[in-house]
């Protein structure tokens, strides 16, 4: 069970607090001065930022200016999984107040296919909709039988959590991947994990910090891979550490100074794994 699955993973990374704590400088709550005060407020995406760190700020500083970059079928097929990730935790958040988690999961295992079709015919997508729902309502139902009710740390996540990130230079209108229980972040990947996702984290972590003003210290990197036809979901579990935070806070500097320029960026060659 993946939130099981989690839980048992951020253990290893208390220690690692303990010795590598996080100014407060470097949080999110210290939006009004440096470094966490950008240089100009533009409505940057996390993603983009943390994207530009490996490959560069031309697609960005286009995209600025109304020109349409192609994001290959990597990015495509990543859009997909965040659209089933937030569908399956709204399909059954929804019904779990009303029904037993099984229940549930009946109705929405017979939904599946219809409910995943609009947005891929392929046998993954619908598989990766049924593990979901199977997967955290069979967490909620153990919660039920040993506590008496699912809780809310045994409910499906918030997925596509919106958050204010305007402080920070970032977007009004931030879309967290997930959040878990113990407001652990989350970023979902399709393949491989590579550098700048660690970077989302931390980005992720800072726009909630700025706006809750509560420290986020930990993240997830789930990474989504398919197999002939199947979805292998791995599970990372991520200290949101002063050097990610300082990284972030870097590249999102240097984007601002990019796009305030009239000059385009060079073409740089992209270190991101792909699937």
């Amino acid at each position: 069970m993946i939130n099981l699955a989690i839980r048992r993973a951020l253990r290893r990374l208390h220690e690692i607090r303990d010795y590598d704590p996080i100014p407060s400088e470097l949080r999110g709550w210290s939006w009004d001065r440096p470094p966490v005060r950008p240089r100009a407020y533009l409505g940057l995406g996390v993603s983009e930022i943390a994207f530009a760190s490996e490959c560069g700020f031309k697609s960005l500083w286009l995209r600025r200016r109304g020109v349409r970059v192609d994001v290959g079928e990597p990015a495509r097929v990543g859009l997909v999984i965040h659209e089933i990730f937030r569908m399956a935790s709204s399909d059954l958040r929804s019904l779990l107040p009303r029904l037993s988690p099984w229940d549930a999961v009946e109705v929405l295992l017979r939904r599946a296919q219809s409910r995943v079709s609009r947005l891929s015919r392929e046998r993954w997508a619908v598989n990766l909709y049924k593990a979901l729902i199977t997967s955290w309502a069979g967490e909620a139902s153990s919660a039920k039988l040993y506590y008496g009710s699912p809780g809310l740390g045994f409910l499906p996540w918030l997925a596509e959590y919106k958050v204010d990130g305007s402080p920070l230079g970032l977007s009004k209108n931030i879309r967290v991947d997930a959040i878990a229980e113990a407001g652990v972040v989350v970023e979902v990947k399709y393949g491989k994990p590579s550098n700048w996702h660690y970077l989302s984290l931390a980005g992720y972590a800072l726009a909630l910090e700025s706006f809750y003003e509560v420290p986020v210290d930990y993240g997830v990197l789930l990474t989504v891979s398919i197999n002939n036809g199947e979805p292998i979901v791995s599970v990372e579990p991520v200290y949101v550490s002063a050097e990610y935070r300082r990284r972030f806070l870097e590249v999102r500097d240097d984007a601002i100074d990019v796009l305030l320029s009239n000059t385009e960026p060079p073409e740089v060659e992209c270190r991101v794994n792909t699937p």
